[in-house]
C-alpha cells in the first residue's frame, strides 16, 4: 500500500506492504530520509485525535492504517542510550563526593581534621545509593525503549552533579556539625529501609516486563503497590528524607523537595496510565505515589 508521510513542510510517498509492523515502517522509512529509526515518531488520525505508533511489533493493519492514509513523522533529534544516559548521571554525584572527601587543601585548606563519623556514615550512604543505582541500571532494569534524545543527558547530568556539588562539599567540609544521634539514628533508619524497598519494588517492576523493548505495563502486585502506583518513586522519596535528616544538610532538602516534585509528575503519568488501560484499576484505590494521599 501507499502511505503519505508528512513531516514539516515536506510530504514523501512510501510503498510499503499492508502486513507490515511499525518497526518495518521505521526501516523503510530510514531509507528514504536518512532518518534512524531511533529518531522516528508516527501519528495517525483517528477522528479529532493524533494516536502515536508506540508499539513497534504491532502491525500497520492493527492500527487501523489503509493504503492512501497520510500519517505525521516528527524528528525525535539525536538519541542515545538509556542506561548510557543512567549511568553517567550516577556517576557524578558519586565522583563529586569522592573528590570532596579527599579534602584537596585548595577547598578546605591545609590543616588536617579528623572526620566526624556522622559526615563519614553520610558520605557510605551517598556512595552506597548511587553505586545501588548503577547497578540496576546495567543488571535489574528494563527498558521499554532503547534510547532518549540526548538533551536528556545534560539535563539529567546538571541535576544530579550539581546537587552532588552542592551537597558533597558541606558534608566533607572540616567545620561540619552534625545533629543529634537521635537525628542520625532516624535518619539512617529511614534512608537504609527506604533504599531497600526501593530496590524490592524495582526487582518487582522488571518481574513485571518480559523482555528488553517490552511495552506491556501488567498491573503491579504485593507489598507496597498495595497503596501506591510508583512505591519505587515513594521510597526513593523517602530515602532522601532520612538522609536529609541524618546530615541536616539544607542543600539535601532542597534536593529531596525538587525530586518529590519530577517524581510526584511521574508517578501521576503513571497512575493515569494504569487507569486508562485497565478498567478495574480504580476499584484498588491506589494513589499515585503518597499512601491514602496523593
Amino acid at each position: 500500500m501507499k502511505l503519505y508521510i508528512t513531516g514539516g513542510k515536506s510530504e514523501k510517498d512510501l510503498q510499503i506492504d499492508g502486513t507490515c509492523t511499525v518497526k518495518d515502517l521505521k526501516i523503510a522509512y530510514e531509507k528514504i530520509s536518512k532518518k534512524s529509526i531511533y529518531r522516528q515518531s508516527f501519528k495517525k488520525t483517528d477522528g479529532d485525535k493524533l494516536v502515536r505508533l508506540e508499539n513497534e511489533s504491532k502491525s500497520l493493519k492493527d492500527y487501523g492504517i489503509v493504503d492512501g492514509d497520510k500519517l505525521q513523522f516528527k524528528d525525535l533529534g539525536p538519541q542515545i542510550g538509556y542506561r548510557t544516559v543512567f549511568l553517567i548521571e550516577y556517576a557524578g554525584p558519586i565522583v563529586f563526593v569522592l573528590l570532596y572527601a579527599a579534602r584537596p587543601s585548595f577547598l578546605y585548606g591545609s590543616e588536617k581534621v579528623p572526620y566526624h563519623w556522622v559526615a563519614l556514615l553520610g558520605i557510605v550512604c551517598w556512595t552506597i545509593h548511587f553505586l545501588k543505582r548503577e547497578f540496576e541500571t546495567i543488571f535489574v532494569h528494563r527498558f521499554s525503549r532503547p534510547t532518549m534524545p540526548l538533551s536528556n543527558l545534560f539535563k539529567n547530568s546538571i541535576y544530579y552533579w550539581a546537587f552532588g556539588a552542592v551537597i558533597g562539599y558541606p558534608l566533607c567540609h572540616p567545620k561540619y556539625i552534625a545533629p543529634d544521634e537521635l537525628y542520625v539514628y532516624i535518619g539512617l533508619a529511614i534512608f537504609s529501609l527506604s533504599e531497600l524497598g526501593n530496590l524490592i519494588c524495582h526487582l518487582m517492576l522488571r518481574n513485571l516486563r518480559p523482555a528488553e523493548g517490552s511495552l506491556e505495563r501488567p498491573i503491579p502486585k504485593g507489598f507496597l503497590f498495595d497503596f501506591v502506583s510508583c512505591p519505587n518513586y515513594t521510597c526513593e522519596v523517602m530515602s532522601w528524607v532520612g538522609f536529609s535528616i541524618m546530615t541536616m544538610i539544607p542543600f539535601s532538602y532542597l534536593f529531596t523537595l525538587f525530586g518529590f516534585a519530577q517524581m510526584a509528575e511521574w508517578a501521576l503519568k503513571k497512575h493515569n496510565g494504569y487507569l486508562k488501560s485497565y478498567e478495574g484499576y480504580k476499584a484498588l484505590r491506589r494513589k499515585a505515589i503518597i499512601p491514602f494521599v496523593f
